[in-house]
């Protein structure tokens, strides 16, 4: 093969990743569906009355307001995230001001005691979700793959078929 064309394939693989779309990679989400943020002050206290009421409810305790705002982002594509805020309410609400398409899923309980734990709690249970089937399952995201990698794959495959001859 000439010299110029050797370059011309590795122009045309070198523009193949930047012609593709960027794909979102904001992480995955493997915290449950529905959950309790609280802290180190309040968290033991969240999970008692969940527990004495009957409720299924997983309580996590933050550290930081960064983990905090990441998972509030999930509740925006994830239709069935519900969050119940008793710790970093600030921000809860500056969340809330920007994305008010979620405050039925995602509840801040301001002051903080038994009683208003108890109620952010009944809300969050009787918040609406989406059904499950009506959401993308896991062949679309695969499919798309595969027709990624097809229309990626297939051209080197070319190339490198011809380069050994």
């Amino acid at each position: 093969m000439s010299d110029t064309m050797n370059k011309k394939y590795l122009i045309i693989i070198l523009l193949i990743p930047l012609i593709m779309s960027a794909v979102y990679g904001h992480g995955v989400d493997v915290t449950a569906d529905t959950m309790v943020i609280a802290d180190e002050t309040n968290g033991q206290l969240a999970k008692d009355i969940a527990d004495s009421n009957g409720m299924n409810i997983s309580v996590y305790k933050f550290t930081s307001q960064a983990d905090v705002e990441h998972i509030l982002e999930h509740a925006v594509n994830n239709t069935n995230k519900r969050i119940l805020m008793i710790a970093y309410q600030d921000s809860g609400n500056e969340f809330l001001k920007k994305h008010s398409e979620v405050s039925d899923r995602v509840i801040v309980v301001d002051d903080v005691n038994n009683d208003t734990i108890e109620d952010g709690l009944n809300k969050i249970m009787n918040a609406p979700t989406q059904n499950e089937e009506s959401q993308s399952s896991f062949a679309v995201p695969l499919f798309i793959g595969l027709i990624i990698g097809i229309l990626v794959g297939a051209p080197i495959g070319v190339l490198l078929m011809k380069r050994k001859k």
